[in-house]
């Protein structure tokens, strides 16, 4: 009797362990950590007085711009329904600041959550319309102690935080930034403007696409790639002939992209590295950043590596000469998440709501 309660006892036992310990089993039987949920992103790290920030600390950068404008606070952006952002802004238009907000007029969360909010507060709000695309910059523009200009790929969106994804503050902006929120603010008034004309560092959308194929073009080590889609054919072209003549090129996906499939295919035959992003639960790898020899090129922004973001929607990148420190921080992030990434995408879990889906 003893021998037979030992040999329950013992699978108990070990059972316990498992889970007490926070591992699973493997199907051979072995020991495996168990992933944590949490999301790894790097911490803000500057360069040139600009600083690259990631996932949550977007948010709290727009916050603090938004709370110490004084004179001025102007938001482009496409996804626009976070509580804490909208009641910032609100304040501070109460308090006397010029705040001014253009949305997309196609996104659902922006439409439906951000611009009836700031419109019952009387914040001066508009919706833009792109003819056969969206208005998809993402860039907030405000003075004070912690202003300048924000801009990105991150959506303020309630969910935007969690998804894999960063953006660029810079305290000190050129005129160009201000001029296209001007010129957004005209049109989507419904008012003729004519399109102002980009200064360095700022990219037109219709340059977009010229400047990244020629920073790819001009690779001689390194080309690292964080897509959330990865479609346009001269892109892919240029990544595939240069991993062909020698060049390291990584390139992470978002899972949820069916052209993405496509391109990984073309890469990997090409002998590039590439692997989908493995959700820890329901975000996206939302980020839309290329990195050419360790950051002698750095090009982040709104603007997805396709045909539509290049051709039609309103986008709002930016491309920087000489940032290592930029470099090392998306390097880590990259590596992590090429590591536990995947060859073939799985899918995040069902979202609760006010997921991205540009």
């Amino acid at each position: 009797m003893r021998k037979r309660w030992k040999g329950i006892w013992y699978p108990l036992l070990a059972v316990a362990f498992v889970i007490a310990t926070g591992c699973g089993v493997d199907d051979g039987g072995n020991r495996m950590a168990k992933e944590t949920s949490v999301r790894p992103l790097p911490p803000p790290v500057s360069d040139h007085g600009m600083t690259l920030v990631w996932g949550n600390d977007v948010k709290t950068q727009a916050l603090a711009m938004i709370r110490g404008s004084q004179k001025y606070c102007y938001l482009d952006m496409y996804e626009l329904s976070d509580p804490d952002i909208i009641q910032a802004l609100i304040a501070a238009h109460e308090r006397g600041t010029d705040v001014r907000v253009v949305l997309d007029a196609t996104e659902s969360n922006s439409q439906h959550v951000g611009l009836p909010m700031l419109k019952r507060a009387g914040v001066p709000v508009e919706s833009q319309r792109i003819h056969r695309g969206i208005s998809h910059i993402k860039m907030l523009l405000a003075d004070g102690a912690d202003g300048g200009v924000l801009i990105g790929g991150m959506n303020f969106g309630e969910h935007s935080w969690d998804n894999n994804d960063a953006s660029v503050h810079m305290p000190m902006a050129n005129p160009s930034f201000l001029a296209v929120f001007h010129w957004d603010w005209q049109r989507a008034q419904g008012e003729p403007a004519e399109a102002p004309s980009a200064q360095m560092p700022l990219l037109n959308e219709r340059t977009v696409e010229r400047h990244v194929v020629d920073a790819i073009n001009e690779a001689q080590s390194t080309v690292y790639l964080e897509a959330f889609n990865l479609s346009d054919w001269a892109v892919l072209n240029a990544l595939t002939a240069a991993s062909r003549r020698g060049v390291a090129v990584e390139v992470l996906l978002d899972p949820g992209q069916h052209q993405n499939l496509s391109a990984a295919d073309q890469l990997r035959d090409a002998g590039a590295t590439v692997r989908f992003y493995k959700p820890y639960d329901a975000e996206s790898m939302h980020a839309k950043i290329l990195d050419v020899d360790h950051g002698r090129t750095f090009i982040i922004g709104s603007a997805n590596f396709s045909h539509q973001a290049y051709t039609y929607n309103h986008e709002g990148d930016i491309e920087l000469h000489g940032f290592s420190t930029f470099d090392q921080s998306l390097t880590k992030n990259l590596t992590l998440q090429i590591e536990r990434g995947t060859d073939y995408p799985v899918h995040r879990r069902a979202s609760s709501g006010g997921a991205d889906h540009d």
